[in-house]
């Protein structure tokens, strides 16, 4: 169970909300706005990792999840260009997302999708907010928001996939509240569903699950993160080895 991250609606990627989240989301900057961004070829990430080819515009797999008993896919359809650095690289131009939930308890979607550059700006990763109960199961990244960002031949593509609750506090204007310890206020049902991700319940009594991930964050920490070192052993992570 992870965090609603307070972001700007950016980039993509793979274990969906109303106009009070974009604008929750919104911010004023982003990593294509700063100096290019290289996805450099390392090694190491070979095992427990899959494939990702930039010059076919099917939707690809990029990441399987599983949230609410519901199994889910996420898959991208990608429209690359040259890149000014040489036929050894490519940029993004467009990437359309979609959430498809194959045995559906409450239907998932996408919220948004942000890109964290690493602090040496030779990786990325693309963080996916997903929601249970959202209208959204699509979402589209242009190349304005994905321009400067640079793909070497062979390296590898790291997701992460976040969880937002299904009914969060807002405030009189209508932005999402966050807790001290960033995660962001929500209440445990509507009346007619339950957020059995987030909350206990056992008659009247109700409580707040712990946060198994156990992250100790703001919603602006998603800047300057270091991908893990660690591909795809769990669902909410994943690692594609880009070829084109």
């Amino acid at each position: 169970m992870n965090i609603f991250k307070k972001s700007f609606p950016l980039l993509f990627i793979p274990c969906m909300l109303s106009s009070i989240f974009t604008m929750a989301q919104d911010r004023p900057s982003s990593v294509a706005e700063e100096a290019k961004l290289i996805v450099k070829k390392i090694g190491g990430m070979e095992e427990y990792s899959s494939t990702l080819d930039l010059n076919d515009n099917r939707k690809q797999l990029l990441m399987a999840g599983q949230n609410y008993q519901t199994n889910y896919g996420i898959y991208a359809s990608i429209e690359i260009g040259a890149s000014s650095l040489g036929s050894n690289y490519r940029t993004l131009k467009n990437v359309e997302f979609e959430i498809v939930n194959y045995k559906p308890t409450y239907f998932i979607g996408i919220d948004s999708i942000v890109v964290a550059g690493s602090k040496m700006k030779d990786g990325l990763t693309f963080k996916i907010y997903t929601r249970a109960l959202s209208d959204a199961n699509t979402y589209t990244l242009n190349q304005e928001e994905l321009k400067n960002i640079h793909f070497e031949k062979g390296s590898y593509l790291h997701s992460e996939r976040y969880l937002n609750p299904m009914f969060p506090e807002k405030d009189n204007n209508g932005n999402v509240v966050f807790m001290k310890d960033g995660r962001i206020a929500s209440q445990p049902d509507n009346g007619k569903a339950f957020d059995f991700e987030f909350f206990y319940k056992d008659g009247r009594h109700i409580v707040r699950k712990e946060d198994y991930d156990k992250e100790k964050q703001t919603p602006q920490m998603y800047k300057n993160e270091i991908a893990l070192s660690l591909p795809g052993r769990r669902c909410k992570t994943s690692f594609n080895k880009v070829l084109f």
